[in-house]
């Protein structure tokens, strides 16, 4: 039955989309299939619902515009392709091609803009969508590392960049996108919870002698003071380049950055959290731990 199935699908794509679209939608499925296999997501449906998300791309606006009508859709869809096709395509998937599994019919719909309590398959096509290997965009590196490292993680970074570049172009923005990334935010972090996820991404990356200092009732500039560090100028300037990119996916970008790429000290302001990385002999020498003495110091474990 589903061979049947994506027969008739492949047969649509091949008479409706152009050869640009068709291209992409390969490349969905590539992309699909492997976060699928890496996430446990069902790679049957993950095919399913790849193969047909962009279905009703190919349509201009007026015809586009009688879809919406018809089936009753908001009116902030009209004239508004980019966001209609993928609520289009889930109705049609319903009604000619007799697809009711609500789990594909979700992923389609929402593969544009994401939804609070996506399934893993719903993230898999939405960021498969957003990664594949066709694309060329600002950001998308850093949203396919942050795929790397967990499905979460890539939906939230490619909805803060669909964020960030729609309204810097003055343009809509669909509530479902804001709706979703606050709920994958959940209750914002506490400040030791920035420390100690910034400490978890150094620990991974091997950075030695730990300590988180709680400089909350001492200054009046920082909450905290995370100290590690690195066996060589150049691993000190890794680590600072792998805390930033985790911070700022827990959206806390950082303020400043002093010593990177020309010192043995780099120090990263995050606002209420600094993380100072250094090389032994440097940190032997200033020996920030001796400074603050009189605050809660804790010992971080790799």
């Amino acid at each position: 039955m589903k061979t049947d199935l994506k027969e008739r699908l492949l047969t649509f794509m091949d008479q409706n989309l152009t050869p640009e679209r068709k291209k992409h939608t390969e490349g969905v499925r590539k992309m699909a299939g492997e976060l699928a296999r890496k996430y446990g997501a069902d790679v049957e449906k993950a095919d399913i619902a790849a193969i047909s998300h962009d279905f009703y791309r190919y349509l201009d606006g007026e015809e586009l515009n009688s879809f919406i009508r018809e089936h009753g859709l908001p009116e902030k869809y009209l004239n508004n392709p980019s966001l209609a096709h993928s609520k289009v395509a889930a109705i049609r998937l319903r009604s000619d091609f007799g697809i009711d599994d609500e789990d594909i019919l979700n992923a389609v719909s929402y593969h544009t803009t994401g939804r609070p309590g996506m399934s893993v398959l719903e993230k898999v096509i939405y960021l498969a969508d957003a990664i594949e290997e066709g694309r060329s965009y600002p950001g998308v590196d850093e949203i396919r590392e942050a795929a790397r490292e967990g499905l979460d993680q890539g939906v939230m970074r490619s909805l803060i960049n669909t964020r960030e570049h729609v309204l810097s172009k003055g343009r809509f923005l669909d509530e479902d996108t804001l709706k979703t990334i606050e709920f994958l935010q959940g209750d914002k972090m506490t400040n030791r919870e920035y420390a100690l996820l910034a400490a978890e991404t150094l620990s991974k990356k091997k950075a030695q002698d730990m300590v988180l200092i709680d400089i909350s009732e001492k200054s009046g500039f920082a909450d905290y003071f995370l100290i590690a560090t690195g066996n060589s100028v150049r691993m000190i300037n890794s680590l600072a380049d792998e805390v930033e990119d985790a911070m700022e996916n827990a959206e806390l970008p950082v303020k400043s950055v002093e010593g990177k790429n020309v010192s043995e000290w780099i120090l990263l302001d995050f606002g209420d959290l600094v993380v100072n990385l250094f090389t032994p002999e440097m940190r032997e020498k200033y020996n920030i731990e001796r400074i603050w003495a009189d605050c809660p110091i804790e010992q971080i474990e790799a």
